[in-house]
């Protein structure tokens, strides 16, 4: 789960509503169809807040307790909401090296990546989270 509260790929149970069947009787089934009335409202009071754009103090304590050749300085410049996950993963060995894995690797194709730069933080930091004898996921 994401120090932001929503986790990857799981839709909110709020989105969906319990209708009738028109059938006879049968029980009622999931939709995510919603009606005209609801799609006028105003939902700006209810929406998640964005996720913090700077560096949270668990990632400054993580920071911290990294040695100096390995720092992600552009990382935590350009962006801070990454350093933060990495640092909430850090001691979580399948979570880390799965949030490594999706930050280094286009599973979909075509995307524009990151800068050099900061690629090569992201490297450099993976390379030492696994040079601390972090295992193989399987």
């Amino acid at each position: 789960m994401s120090i932001y509260g929503r986790r990857k790929g799981l839709m909110d149970f709020e989105e969906y509503q319990r209708t009738p069947n028109a059938r006879d009787g049968e029980p009622s089934e999931l939709r995510t169809s919603t009606p005209a009335a609801e799609r006028d409202e105003d939902w700006t009071p209810v929406r998640r807040s964005r996720p913090a754009d700077y560096l949270l103090p668990m990632g400054e304590r993580w920071l911290r307790g990294l040695p100096r050749d390995v720092l992600p300085a552009s990382l935590v410049l350009n962006y801070p909401r990454i350093a933060n996950l990495i640092a909430m993963q850090w001691d979580d060995r399948r979570a880390c090296a799965l949030y490594f894995e999706e930050l280094l690797t286009d599973r979909r194709g075509g995307r524009r990546g990151f800068p050099q730069n900061v690629e090569r933080d992201l490297a450099r930091l993976r390379n030492y989270w696994y040079s601390r004898g972090a295992p193989s996921v399987d």
